[in-house]
């Protein structure tokens, strides 16, 4: 993996506009601020990344606990196929990453069919348990390329030791929290100081509102430098669209479920990005049955 200078985003047409004004004002606050964290020059070092990462989460839950746990579900989805890159690279026999990626995808389509048909849902905690001992060993496994620093395998695992913790509810927060820490402050995406601001702001101003309706960002962020960067870009896009769409095909019991609890669910269909699911390639769907994201 041969890792360059991390190019600017361009957030301009981010989907901002399709969130709160509460959520839009915060957004305007935070991208005045500077972090220490982020290796900001202009760092006062009074604002705490961590305070602002907390406030943002905050600010996405919901009265209702089964749409919020949704969105954190959805942040953590494209928070793992971005990571998931660095583990392919060092461990491509590893397939721990696409497991739990079909089992994120899965456990999201699984809950909205239950609030559908008002029933309970639950994972099984073995199921889990045997994951989280499964990451553990491969923080020993073999690696089949030279690495300059085992920090970025350590926190690519963690990240995915973490994405398991996401499914139970009651500890979503925390681990989202890790999660974030390895990805905006640590290796577990890139190494090194440069261009963590913008990350953070992919993640701000891109990941939060998409997370927010349950869409795809309208950008997949990928390290430049990466050889197949285009292919890894098009691959996860198309993966999250994919869940997205089959996630609308359930938006009219879902409205008339949450209308009930004057709980809306998603975004008026007017506000509804298609931009992001149009660019992300067309997807056919036969079954209204829960499928595997990875096949």
């Amino acid at each position: 993996m041969i890792l360059a200078k991390v190019k600017s985003i361009n957030f301009q047409n981010s989907s901002s506009d399709e969130i709160p004004l509460y959520l839009q004002v915060l957004f305007n606050k935070i991208k005045l601020e500077h972090y220490a964290e982020l290796y900001e020059p202009e760092s006062s070092g009074r604002t705490s990344l961590d305070d602002t990462i907390n406030e943002v989460l905050t600010s996405m839950r919901d009265s209702n606990e089964t749409l919020t746990h949704l969105r954190y579900l959805w942040m953590t989805l494209i928070l793992t196929l971005v990571v998931e890159p660095t583990l392919k690279y060092y461990q491509p026999k590893n397939l721990l990453p696409k497991r739990i990626i079909n089992l994120l995808a899965s456990r999201i389509i699984a809950i909205i069919i239950s609030s559908i048909n008002n029933t309970k849902n639950h994972i099984s905690e073995l199921s889990t348990e045997e994951l989280l001992k499964a990451i553990s060993k491969n923080r020993n496994f073999y690696i089949e390329k030279e690495i300059a620093n085992f920090q970025i395998l350590d926190e690519a695992l963690d990240v995915f030791d973490n994405a398991v913790r996401v499914l139970n509810y009651d500890q979503s927060v925390e681990a989202i929290l890790n999660i974030l820490e390895d990805c905006l402050e640590g290796y577990a995406i890139f190494p090194g100081s440069q261009g963590r601001r913008e990350l953070f702001n992919w993640w701000l101003l891109d990941v939060v509102p998409a997370s927010y309706n349950l869409l795809p960002p309208k950008s997949f962020y990928v390290v430049e430098g990466v050889r197949n960067k285009e292919e890894i870009r098009s691959r996860q896009s198309r993966l999250l669209a994919k869940i997205s769409k089959r996630i609308r095909s359930y938006l009219p019991e879902l409205i008339l479920e949450f209308k009930q609890h004057n709980n809306y669910i998603f975004p008026t269909p007017g506000k509804i990005n298609r931009a992001a699911l149009k660019n992300s390639g067309k997807i056919q769907y036969q079954s209204k049955n829960p499928q595997l994201a990875y096949s």
